[in-house]
């Protein structure tokens, strides 16, 4: 019996991808009951539900959201760094990411996901980039167009919409490791996005960079510099900031 599949299996997770709502469901919400079906009937409770129903009818058994699976609060400042650090990886390592589309009504068409506002994100591009296995649902958690094949990323009509809203070749969207963009391209791509909080301009680069640096929510602009620097001082030289 081969031990992969069964790992797999058993411990295998999905990643949310979606765009905030509101007042999304927190760690503490979370940490005070003893499942998310007995949180409060609100319309951002269910879709937490609804992504762990889907998370269920795929086959695994793990679910993560952004929203209430990173402790924010100020005594766990710590952890929040180191979250935010791997969460490239966790993407990349995850058995599927599914994003939800709250903006795109049920029945999809064709070029819907390109006007969604998840396109806009700061922390898109990573999760766009990074997962093996993604799945684009609408609205009604649908699957986006009604297809229901193994791996959105391997539907051309699906992965082309990416292609042409982000500027980036389908080929790259499907198989990205960070070595395939240059800096400068990189840099062009998120200056494109939009981030509530000023420092995840940066922070959502670390993970497409390799980056070393540690976020520190309170640095504002100064979050980019010192991305900046660190490509500098890896690279050698200032010529790639010329974007």
């Amino acid at each position: 019996m081969r031990i992969q599949p069964l790992v797999k299996e058993f411990f295998g997770y999905v990643m949310f991808s979606h765009a905030w709502q509101g007042k999304e469901p927190s760690f503490q919400d979370v940490n005070q009951v003893n499942s998310v079906w007995d949180l409060p009937d609100t319309l951002l409770n269910k879709k937490l539900r609804d992504f762990c129903l889907e998370t269920r009818r795929l086959g695994h058994n793990w679910a993560w959201s952004d929203t209430c699976c990173i402790d924010k609060s100020p005594s766990s400042i710590h952890n929040l760094s180191e979250s935010l650090t791997l969460m490239y990886k966790w993407y990349a390592n995850s058995a599927a990411t599914l994003v939800y589309l709250a903006g795109v009504a049920h029945p999809s068409k064709p070029g819907d996901l390109p006007r969604s506002i998840w396109m806009t994100r700061a922390w898109t591009l990573q999760e766009l980039l990074s997962p093996k296995v993604i799945f684009f649902y609408d609205s009604e958690w649908k699957l986006y167009l009604g297809d229901n094949g193994e791996n959105h990323k391997q539907s051309p009509g699906i992965m082309q919409e990416l292609a042409d809203a982000i500027k980036i070749p389908r080929g790259t969207i499907v198989t990205f490791s960070p070595h395939d963009l240059g800096v400068r391209e990189k840099l062009r791509l998120a200056s494109t996005r939009r981030a509530t909080r000023e420092e995840d301009v940066a922070y959502s680069l670390i993970g497409i960079f390799e980056s070393d640096i540690r976020p520190h929510y309170g640095e504002r602009s100064d979050a980019l510099g010192h991305l900046l620097e660190e490509i500098v001082a890896r690279k050698g030289e200032v010529t790639v900031l010329g974007w």
